[in-house]
């Protein structure tokens, strides 16, 4: 190899590694976490369609109602 196509190489490698740790970096802000968060409650609570599945969301409530009686019981 000539040494232009090494450094060639070692530049494209470094750009790769910059932009990956640019990428995991949002990933793990808390603003790509809500992002992922925002995501996948759009697909839980909907179909493919963009309609909301009302049981899901009713199951939410009903879950969450249930949880917060049992954790005011205990405390």
């Amino acid at each position: 190899m000539k040494q232009d196509q090494i450094e060639a190489e070692i530049i494209a490698a470094r750009e790769r590694l910059a932009k990956n740790l640019s990428e995991l970096e949002y990933a793990m802000s808390p603003a790509g976490i809500m992002e992922r968060g925002k995501d996948f409650a759009k697909k839980f609570f909907t179909d493919s369609e963009g309609q909301i599945k009302i049981e899901r969301v009713i199951g939410s409530v009903v879950g969450t109602l249930v949880g917060l009686k049992i954790i005011r019981k205990i405390f």
